[in-house]
């Protein structure tokens, strides 16, 4: 055997043995770290498959516990990019499957969240722990829309009576229609016949999208830009105007979901 034989050989031989050792060494680290989750130890338990994941950046495996342990503790963003990493390495891994779907859920993203739910449920449907994922989604979806309902009853009722008010103020005062008040110009009609059908359409897609949800993102919108209601409403309490931004907000989002599940279907 010639020299240069010789240290090929050795260096594979070495190579090997390093490899060797880098997994037992993962293969450890990966066990002390599930010992500490079985003692609660939840931030050790990081360090430790952190650890081993410097050793093999694509460990499914310890990215889907990583991913436990950040939930655990309160941090689903780093628990959702630790199960999309895994999901990268394996589309067809269901434990990432699953920890994408709880992290979501976790996020407040209850529509993704189902949808991921729904995924592992079709692959394994005898799995309990997605149908009783899928469940606890809907429920959530259910209860944000009716809350985010009840909002917007609130914010009508407190906006219109403000918005009374402030109109009766302005009569007493001899403000527009009143005693004395001069009566406003007609309003002079600009825009474009293109940007008025282009308001309607996405009027009519919005309508489509939300259905009965559209009614109350119409008057948190009106609500927002009437100058006298946002008069009275400053005056008397600030809360109510961010209430509506949010609730639009939230609609608007609700609307984007099932537009892109429109697309998809």
């Amino acid at each position: 055997m010639t020299s240069k034989k010789k240290n090929k050989s050795k260096h594979k031989k070495k190579k090997g043995n390093l490899d060797s050792a880098d997994d037992s060494l993962r293969i450890l680290l990966q066990d002390e770290a599930l010992v500490y989750c079985k003692m609660e130890n939840y931030e050790k338990a990081i360090h430790q498959y952190t650890a081993a994941l410097e050793l093999s950046p694509n460990d499914k495996t310890a990215l889907v516990s990583r991913s436990k342990c950040y939930l655990l503790l309160g941090q689903p963003r780093l628990a959702l990019k630790d199960a999309e990493v895994a999901l990268n390495e394996d589309s067809t891994y269901l434990k990432a499957i699953y920890q994408k779907a709880e992290a979501l859920y976790h996020l407040g993203d209850f529509e993704h969240s189902l949808v991921f739910y729904h995924r592992g449920l079709h692959v394994r449907p005898e799995l309990e722990q997605f149908r009783l994922g899928v469940q606890k989604a809907r429920e959530a979806i259910e209860n944000a829309i009716g809350k985010m309902k009840n909002t917007a009853i609130v914010i009508q009722q407190v906006g219109w009576e403000d918005k009374r008010q402030a109109t009766v103020a302005r009569t007493v005062n001899g403000g527009d229609g009143g005693i004395g008040g001069s009566r406003g110009s007609t309003p002079t009609v600009t825009g474009s016949t293109t940007r008025r059908k282009q308001t309607v359409t996405a009027k009519s897609q919005s309508k489509m999208l939300l259905r009965e949800l559209c009614v109350d993102k119409e008057y948190l919108e009106h609500l927002t830009i009437d100058p006298n209601i946002m008069s009275a409403i400053q005056e008397n309490d600030n809360y109510i105007l961010s209430e509506a931004k949010d609730g639009i907000s939230f609609l608007n989002g609700r609307e984007e979901f099932w537009k892109q599940q429109k697309l998809i279907n």
